[in-house]
């Protein structure tokens, strides 16, 4: 077979590495089908591993859209990785970039080889398992049954690790080909390999083959966090039987309290496996104690308070005591007759010190499973199916991540009955495309809606007008591809309604691979003001370090919007 083929560089002839002329690129032509060739025939020992290269002209090949930039893992680049790295001083910027970016792409090679040695190792071992059980040999005296810390010992990792990484082994050979073929070509790497089989593992075999079609191909373009993310929706969306009882099992047998050391060494103390909707109104409970305590002058930034508030009350002490101290009271002495018991606040008391937010707080979550009423600062995002019953599409808390039908309907519950809650309400496409965006004034509290009698679209349709109308919310038009400048105002802080309008449309922050909440970012003049106008088609939300990191000298701002 010919392994020749139109190349520019040193690429083998007849009589070896750079013997073959150099000869213009034909339309069509396939480089990493080339590259694979000439790897396939180094591996078979056809053809030497090349000659390094003549001194300066390796960095080259790792600039934008050079050839081992853009070549596949295998020992070709990894040649000329080496030859690159020993002289990276002499490398330009994107040549370096170039270089770790290939050297990314064979780490993860190596972790496709890893994971296909591991997946047969685990094969093999099962084999002997089943062999030995069907043989009737007592359990704990079987072969094969302990390939985790029989691998842990040879690896020197924990046994949970290497459990991992059998079971993330065996579910991408038997059943996530596009993955495990994203690992061997270098664009998916390890922890992403994991985070999709770990979300697949409790599917259907063809619920999971159309997982691993989606995320292996969306894997080389997001960041971890924005994966798994992606998967635990996806998960939620093909298997929510098998989620809700994988929650209902960790809450019943994993629920506990940890304590642990920092690697400062200082502590750590943490409630796992809670239910969300308990730990969101907790943690408004403690935000709002530890306001309390910045308001009245206590030192220590906000998470420092936080973490007052936390120990004070895990100890049995009033955090708001800090505030005024309660005299001590002299050695064996006994409190007066008509001291109020512990569990009730005194008159005089500040209001809160006893319950959340709300004043009624603690009193109303020992009567109701409902969490105590906290107030929607966390910006829940409900669909209008899942609110009103006819549908199961997971809310989101920000900041928490998914919640199901169940917690969604008690977060909305709990939000609704404190006072600073505030509703809005988005109308988005099919597509996720934010299209109109209104805010209701006022408290509402939200009670339980049934689902419509027979589920179809007119009936939907009508409990959908009929709850923005109790909300009495007007709706306003996102910008997308056009804007009329209708809702541009002439200053440069935009108000509620501009600030609103802008989140509704980008909800995170747009800078590229950010997760920042359009909550918490700063409305960004995509052309500064006054130069620009403050309208919905040149604000953006930006975290106060891509804020930061724009206005800097010599970085390049492309607008994505209108």
């Amino acid at each position: 077979m010919d392994e020749q083929a139109p190349a520019v560089g040193p690429f083998p002839g007849e009589g070896g590495w750079g013997s073959a002329p150099a000869r213009v690129l034909e339309a069509g032509f396939d480089l990493d089908e080339h590259f694979a060739r000439l790897v396939r025939a180094i591996d078979a020992g056809r053809l030497p591993p090349p000659p390094p290269p003549a001194a300066g002209s390796v960095g080259s090949m790792f600039g934008r859209d050079g050839a081992a930039d853009v070549l596949r893992p295998g020992p070709v680049l990894a040649s000329l990785t080496a030859q690159a790295v020993a002289s990276a001083g002499s490398l330009a910027d994107d040549e370096l970039i170039g270089v770790l970016q290939a050297a990314r792409r064979m780490a993860n090679l190596a972790a496709y080889q890893q994971t296909v040695a591991i997946a047969e190792f685990a094969r093999r071992r099962q084999g002997e398992f089943e062999a030995a059980r069907a043989a009737g040999v007592p359990v704990g005296c079987r072969d094969g049954e302990f390939p985790g810390e029989e691998l842990a010992m040879e690896l020197v990792d924990t046994g949970a690790c290497t459990g991992a990484r059998i079971d993330t082994a065996t579910e991408l050979t038997a059943r996530l080909p596009r993955t495990l073929a994203g690992m061997a070509d270098g664009a998916v790497d390890l922890d992403r390999a994991m985070t999709i089989a770990a979300r697949t593992r409790v599917m259907t075999g063809e619920d999971a083959a159309r997982a691993d079609e989606l995320l292996a191909a969306a894997a080389p373009g997001l960041r971890p966090d924005q994966l798994a993310r992606k998967a635990a929706a996806l998960e939620l969306k093909l298997a929510p039987e098998a989620v809700a009882a994988r929650k209902e099992l960790a809450r019943r047998l994993d629920q506990r309290v940890e304590a642990r050391r920092e690697q400062s060494g200082n502590a750590c103390l943490s409630g796992r496996e809670l239910d969300t909707a308990d730990v969101i109104a907790a943690k408004a409970h403690i935000d709002a104690v530890a306001l309390k305590l910045r308001d009245a002058g206590i030192d220590g930034n906000l998470g420092r308070l936080r973490a007052l508030a936390l120990t004070d009350l895990t100890q049995g002490r009033n955090p708001l005591d800090r505030i005024n101290p309660v005299p001590a009271a002299p050695p064996g002495t006994a409190p007066p007759d008509d001291e109020p018991p512990d569990d009730e606040p005194p008159d005089n008391e500040p209001p809160g010190a006893q319950a959340g937010p709300a004043s009624d707080a603690a009193a109303e979550a020992t009567r109701s499973t409902d969490p105590a009423p906290l107030p929607a600062l966390i910006n829940l995002l409900v669909p209008a199916g899942t609110l009103l019953g006819w549908g199961t599409a997971p809310g989101e808390a920000a900041g928490w991540g998914l919640l199901d039908a169940a917690e969604t309907q008690a977060l909305v519950r709990a939000a609704s009955r404190h006072p600073r809650t505030r509703w809005c309400a988005t109308v988005v496409a099919p597509d996720g495309t934010a299209l109109a965006h209104g805010c209701a004034a006022g408290r509402h509290p939200w009670q339980q809606h049934g689902p419509p009698s027979s589920g179809s679209p007119p009936e939907e349709a009508a409990k959908l007008l009929q709850l923005l109308r109790r909300l009495n919310v007007t709706l306003d038009p996102i910008a997308r591809d056009t804007c009329d400048h209708q809702n541009a105002e002439d200053r440069y802080v935009p108000g509620r309604k501009l600030r609103h309008l802008a989140r509704a449309r980008s909800q995170l922050c747009t800078a590229p691979a950010c997760n920042a909440q359009a909550l918490y970012c700063d409305l960004d003049h995509t052309v500064p003001y006054p130069d620009g106008p403050t309208c919905q088609c040149n604000l953006a939300p930006k975290c106060r370090r891509h804020h930061r990191t724009k206005q800097a000298p010599g970085v390049r701002h492309e607008v994505a919007h209108v």
